[in-house]
């Protein structure tokens, strides 16, 4: 089974499983902007929440950088596709994104975003329309059970 994960779900897996994050997330697949992302989200924590330490934050990302060189790199090649997406479904354009690429790859999606998962499971008509393809969906919890 090939995954491509979220930041919502990279980000969980790595705090949760540690040094066993590598095992599963090693050759599965990301998006491009992921990093972006969970730098972003651990950015927020780190000056706008006060939930960890500068030190903490750094040494996070240092591990996310070595995951990073192990897992396969994609990008949402159909724009216009992802802009409809978010459209109809009332989601970002970064959501929509990892949708276009897991259908357009035949992926399981992982995600924790429990709006973006009941949005999918809301529109399987509507994405099957636009992507000619039901969106598989996981959370990093599902994946992870009995690991």
């Amino acid at each position: 089974m090939n995954l491509l994960f979220d930041a919502s779900a990279l980000l969980n897996i790595i705090r949760r499983k540690r040094r066993k994050a590598f095992n599963i997330l090693v050759g599965n697949y990301i998006l491009d902007l992921t990093f972006y992302e969970i730098g972003n989200a651990i950015w927020k924590e780190t000056k706008l929440q006060k939930r960890i330490e500068v030190d903490e934050a750094s040494k996070l990302l240092k591990t996310i950088s070595i995951i990073k060189d192990k897992m396969q790199m994609l990008r949402a090649e159909n724009l216009v596709v992802v802009f409809k997406i978010a459209y109809e479904l009332g989601i970002t354009f970064y959501d929509a994104s990892y949708i276009v690429a897991a259908a357009g790859n035949n992926l399981f999606l992982v995600t924790d975003d429990k709006k973006l998962i009941s949005k999918l499971e809301q529109s399987k008509d509507t994405l099957k329309e636009i992507l000619g393809s039901e969106v598989k969906v996981m959370t990093s919890l599902e994946l992870t059970r009995g690991g």
